[in-house]
């Protein structure tokens, strides 16, 4: 059999199929703009959320310092009282005076020996909480109570006075005069006293 044509073309005449057509050229840019989307959406809502929890911070932050201004107000507007304080200071001051007078008597206890007994026994009867003794000085001649010093305090003026009328009805110290008292105040302190008693002179039988 005798050919009677000739193929002029070959293979690579053919043209070569792209891979990257306009469908998928336009399905890959829909995947992209989709993808773009979502992120966004995402960065959008977490950015909203942190500026949520950071105003909610600041609201906080605001209510306590609010807090703590009203506080510090109250605290500084918030002061002790007066009559209360220095009620405290007196009592403070009455027990430390108690305390030395206590020391003290502990320390006389060869006065006691020498038959000052009676006479501590009647101040400590007549002793009342509107005086208080600090000190007690006693001079004797010839077993005679010739002299004694009393120095305390006194809660007001008027009860010293009342103090020494009560020393008076004593059995130790009926016989006595009481001279050169002298009063001291301090600021914001109890009244402070000394008292001075000595035997009165009898009068010459005639």
């Amino acid at each position: 059999m005798i050919k009677t044509g000739v193929n002029l073309y070959s293979l690579d005449l053919l043209p070569k199929k792209q891979r990257l057509t306009f469908l998928r050229m336009m399905l890959a840019l829909a995947f992209f703009t989709v993808c773009s989307a979502l992120l966004y959406a995402a960065g959008f809502w977490h950015a909203n959320e942190l500026q949520t929890l950071s105003q909610q911070a600041s609201s906080d932050k605001n209510r306590l310092n609010n807090q703590k201004v009203q506080l510090e107000q109250s605290i500084a507007e918030r002061k002790p009282n007066a009559d209360l304080v220095a009620k405290v200071e007196l009592e403070q001051q009455r027990l430390d005076l108690k305390k030395m007078l206590k020391d003290e008597l502990s320390q006389r206890n060869t006065l006691i020996s020498q038959g000052y007994s009676p006479m501590l026994t009647d101040l400590a009867a007549v002793a009342d909480s509107s005086v208080w003794l600090s000190h007690i000085t006693i001079e004797q001649q010839n077993s005679d109570i010739q002299r004694i010093e009393f120095e305390g305090y006194g809660r007001n003026p008027q009860s010293i006075p009342l103090w020494i009328d009560k020393l008076k009805t004593t059995s130790t110290l009926k016989g006595y005069a009481f001279s050169a008292m002298t009063m001291d105040r301090g600021e914001a302190q109890p009244l402070a006293f000394k008292l001075i008693s000595q035997p009165v002179a009898k009068e010459p039988a005639q």
